[in-house]
């Protein structure tokens, strides 16, 4: 029962991790849009703080993708190192 319990950890942290993955691909991509359309607006003669404004917290979304990636990975080896040391404390 144990390792089935084990696999079903696995199978979830598994999960978590390539969704915060895909979060990464999904947030650059929508962030690398938004940046470009505002250099775009930029060159054309746009307002310069409102393009500079939207760039920067664009790069921002990238930058807490990614921190919410690092914390699930975190989390993920905490959960199965806790899970491993509860499987071999109940042998």
């Amino acid at each position: 029962m144990g390792n089935e319990y084990n696999n079903y950890i696995d199978q979830a942290t598994s999960i978590a991790i390539q969704d915060a993955a895909d979060n990464i691909r999904n947030v650059t991509d929508i962030s690398n849009t938004a940046s470009g359309v505002a250099l775009s607006k930029l060159l054309e003669g746009g307002d310069k703080v409102k393009c500079m404004a939207t760039i920067a917290e664009a790069n921002k979304l990238i930058k807490n993708a990614i921190q919410n990636y690092e914390k699930i990975i975190r989390l993920s080896i905490e959960c199965r190192n806790s899970n491993a040391e509860s499987s071999q404390s109940s042998k």
